[in-house]
């Protein structure tokens, strides 16, 4: 059972369907199923309040400080996790990768090792860049 309009009225959007004076408030009659169409206004908060609009509701300073903090620690964490972890005998001697020899005798390779290894790198210079370019905005 669908919820198709059944006239070219009920099919305008809400923000232009007008009212009972002619404004266009976004209250939808419900004449027929007998709802009252007072409780159901969805125009009640104006759009520069409404939760989709991210300046509306700015994010205290200590949040948006925290979430940097915990983005620049986390970045620097697994970047010298990846730049050093191919180099160990954790790496060479994994016990997870002994029912794989092929892609075992793979990851022992200097190359891919050295791969994985740049990709921590990208990874620290990203958590540095991102502390270095913070700026506080005066919202």
């Amino acid at each position: 059972m669908g919820f198709a309009p059944k006239t070219r009225e009920q099919a305008v959007p809400l923000h232009a369907r007008p009212d009972s004076d002619g404004e266009g408030s976004g209250r939808i009659p419900f004449p027929e199923n007998g709802v009252d169409s007072a409780l159901i206004n969805f125009a009640a908060v104006p759009e520069s309040q409404s939760p989709s609009n991210p300046t509306a509701f700015p994010k205290p300073l200590w949040l948006r400080r925290v979430k940097l903090v915990i983005a620049v620690a986390f970045c620097i964490e697994l970047g010298l996790i990846l730049v050093v972890l191919p180099w160990t005998r954790l790496w060479t001697e994994n016990s997870l990768l002994l029912s794989f020899p092929t892609l075992r005798s793979m990851l022992h390779q200097n190359f891919v090792r050295g791969l994985i290894s740049g990709v921590g790198l990208i990874d620290v210079w990203l958590g540095v860049w991102e502390a270095v370019r913070y700026r506080e905005s005066r919202i």
